[in-house]
């Protein structure tokens, strides 16, 4: 296929998205209509059936719901009072698999959070409710991720764990937090050994100010259970006329956390990917390679639905997944492509760029905490595309994981341009017989987990490169 008859195909797919509200208008509905979509939760289940829907409606092949069985969550009622040096109670909220507790004990500032902070502590460590900042990188920057640093808290023998969010606003933050048996898929496995809770930046910060005047102790009563559920990924495609066996998968994780409406963390991704998805629909017959389109469950407790349709499909079947976790937000025109490794992929894309006359920003850097993760595990070409927003400026996630992650932050615009770039892209990997990408080893993917130092997770997981 020619240049001139690609362009052809682009032009098609940039008219249907440029000239429709239909993403816009299907985010509202996911977030205002259904809600959280928690995953295992029946929001969740809604949010599949509504989707598949989309997909049928858009006229893709073999769309289907797959379902898994995996542990979820209930939030209770959760308490945090401070005893020393005065007594006042603080707003607080659970983090998804906290168990149930009500203990006392003498709080420790952990400042950052961060492995080297653990270290200088040592021993003090050892049956204190310990206290850090919950996020400290801005955007571009790498910080530990909340799952790290509760794991060496819970190494060095912590009692508690309380997250203070970095954004004003009276925002509790939250996260799902690692479970007691890592390689368990029984409920009682996936809890959380040890309790932890997301406070608002005005009460850490007013928590740590009574800390400076001495000893400061805290009583937490909690309430919550885990519990054995079903979660669901969402699958449709647009079938190659030369070779469907080869696949370019391309979407977002469609749940969110149970104190929101998961509007840009992320159903402005899904939406992104289902409405490249619709725009690609009309070019059946035409892409070389089938595209599939996929809105991942559970992505928020522990990437469940990517990990289950890795295990499920043939690895040696993709040429590339493009995870859009974080995708659609903003005005358009910031997004970012993060590969994971794959230097030979950034000069693709460059050239891709300069030739479209489309900048957006290519970076080369292994991260394990989002859907592209259980490809890049098997040595699959991947990548993660999102865009910027408002939050810019902002702590971490900005908005994601707190309350104020809502509809009203999305802007049409930002799901049209990161749809439009989605789609091009797709076109281009479906159509290219040059692309200069292929599956590693399971040698050379361990060597890259292991530089990493994500080798020694992944065994003691049961996750390991192969």
């Amino acid at each position: 296929m020619n240049e001139a008859e690609i362009r052809e195909m682009e032009k098609e797919v940039l008219a249907t998205i440029w000239t429709s509200n239909e993403a816009y208008e299907t985010l509202r509905e996911l977030c205002d209509d259904i809600g959280h979509r928690f995953g295992g939760s029946e929001s969740e289940k809604q949010g599949a059936e509504f989707l598949k829907a989309k997909m049928e409606e858009y006229g893709l092949d073999n769309v289907r719901i797959e379902e898994f069985p995996m542990a979820t969550w209930e939030r209770g009622a959760a308490k945090l009072t401070l005893l020393e040096p005065v007594e006042r109670e603080f707003s607080c909220i659970s983090l998804p698999y906290c168990p149930a507790a009500d203990l006392t004990g003498e709080l420790l500032d952990v400042g950052d959070g961060e492995e080297d902070d653990f270290e200088r502590l040592g021993d003090q460590v050892k049956g204190k409710i310990v206290i850090s900042k919950a996020e400290t990188n801005r955007p571009g920057e790498r910080g530990s991720h909340r799952t790290d640093k509760y794991r060496w808290a819970e190494e060095r023998g912590a009692l508690a764990y309380i997250y203070v969010n970095q954004n004003p606003g009276l925002l509790h933050i939250t996260g799902s937090l690692r479970g007691r048996n890592q390689q368990g898929t029984t409920a009682e496995d996936r809890e959380a050994p040890i309790p932890a809770i997301g406070v608002s930046k005005e009460s850490g910060s007013m928590i740590m100010r009574m800390m400076e005047r001495g000893t400061a102790k805290v009583h937490i009563e909690l309430d919550n259970k885990t519990v054995m559920s079903t979660s669901r990924n969402v699958v449709g495609e647009i079938t190659g006329s030369e070779h469907p066996d080869e696949v370019i998968l391309m979407g977002g994780h469609f749940d969110g956390h149970d104190i929101s409406q998961g509007a840009g963390d992320d159903g402005a991704g899904t939406i992104t990917g289902l409405e490249a998805g619709r725009a690609l629909a009309q070019l059946k017959g035409k892409l070389k390679r089938t595209v599939r389109i996929i809105c991942f469950g559970s992505e928020e407790l522990g990437l469940l639905g990517a990990w289950h349709h890795a295990d499920e499909t043939d690895p040696d079947s993709y040429r590339f997944v493009m995870n859009l976790d974080g995708a659609g937000r903003g005005q358009g025109g910031q997004e970012r492509v993060v590969l994971s490794g794959w230097p030979e992929l950034s000069k693709w894309l460059e050239d891709w760029s300069e030739e479209h006359h489309y900048d957006f920003i290519i970076q080369d850097q292994l991260n394990s905490h989002s859907d592209h993760f259980p490809f890049a595990v098997r040595g699959i070409p991947n990548g993660t595309l999102n865009s910027m927003d408002a939050t810019a400026g902002m702590i971490g996630r900005g908005y994601g994981h707190t309350e104020a992650d809502t509809f009203d932050k999305i802007h049409p615009r930002g799901l049209q341009m990161s749809a439009a770039l989605v789609a091009r892209l797709a076109i281009a990997m479906s159509q290219a017989d040059d692309f200069p990408a292929q599956r590693r080893s399971v040698e050379d993917t361990r060597a890259q987990m292991e530089e990493a130092g994500l080798l020694a997770r992944l065994e003691a997981s049961g996750q390991i490169p192969g």
